[in-house]
């Protein structure tokens, strides 16, 4: 008797990356520690994939970054904000994309346990949420071209552009405003 067994279990297990996608790992595990109940968003793109690769575990005893999530002070972005917050959303939309959020934010990745002090401030982000499924890796690709494009011409470099899948929740209803 032959089974098909491991041919339909290897087969289910390939998964397809996007070009501008993340891997799996790093889909799931990028924003790993910001909601500090392990229920963090999935990683959908960012713009620095090619320039700043994910690390991977490595060892016996590897362990996988956490982050915490940090305002933008005191940067270029902070003085044009205003004006290119509009001009994103409008960038945005004229894709038809189903976004949910869009903030800035900096990350700031703790070092190992017992090595906190080695952690690091990362550049500053652009960080958009959209609807679970509704958005490709391509599509965020395209559009963050867009976006940096625009920061560009305001004179701001070295923003990362990052999306998330994300719900937005509502906090309070207006009866209690």
């Amino acid at each position: 008797m032959t089974s098909n067994f491991s041919a339909l279990t290897f087969a289910s297990e390939g998964t397809i990356v996007s070009e501008h996608g993340p891997d799996p790992y790093e889909r799931a595990s990028y924003y790993n520690g910001i909601t500090g109940d392990g229920d963090h968003p999935e990683l959908v793109h960012r713009s620095d994939s090619l320039t700043t690769p994910f690390p991977k575990p490595v060892g016996r005893f590897s362990h996988i970054p956490v982050k915490s999530v940090h305002g933008v002070f005191g940067t270029p972005l902070n003085q044009v904000w205003g004006a290119v917050l509009p001009q994103i959303r409008d960038i945005i939309e004229a894709q038809k994309i189903r976004w949910s959020s869009i903030a800035p934010a900096r990350f700031f990745t703790h070092g190992p346990p017992g090595e906190e002090e080695k952690g690091s401030l990362g550049p500053v982000v652009i960080w958009i949420g959209v609807l679970p499924g509704s958005t490709s890796p391509e599509t965020a690709h395209d559009v963050s071209q867009e976006i940096l494009a625009l920061l560009r011409k305001h004179e701001v470099e070295g923003v990362v552009v990052e999306w998330r899948e994300a719900v937005a929740q509502r906090l309070a209803d207006s009866l209690l405003l």
